[in-house]
């Protein structure tokens, strides 16, 4: 009995450790898309780069580093 209940803990240890990197990892993605449209988010390291691809068309960049070392990266072409 003592090593089911033990084990039914550790296994809700590691889904709760697993929802909150998720919930991480997806506040990362928001950050980033946020950045992408121009808007910081206090607390978040953010990079941004542009690159010129062909005639009109810029290649946005931006990665974004949260508290918790939690990283995202997205990028936009565009052609004008």
């Amino acid at each position: 009995m003592a090593m089911t209940i033990s084990t039914l803990l550790q296994y809700h240890r590691a889904l709760a450790l697993g929802f909150s990197q998720q919930w991480q990892q997806r506040q990362a993605w928001r950050v980033a898309g946020q950045a992408l449209l121009g808007r910081d988010v206090e607390g978040w390291q953010i990079q941004h780069q542009q690159q010129t691809i062909a005639l009109g068309c810029v290649l946005e960049s931006v990665t974004v580093v949260g508290p918790q070392q939690r990283s995202a990266s997205l990028a936009r072409l565009n052609c004008r």
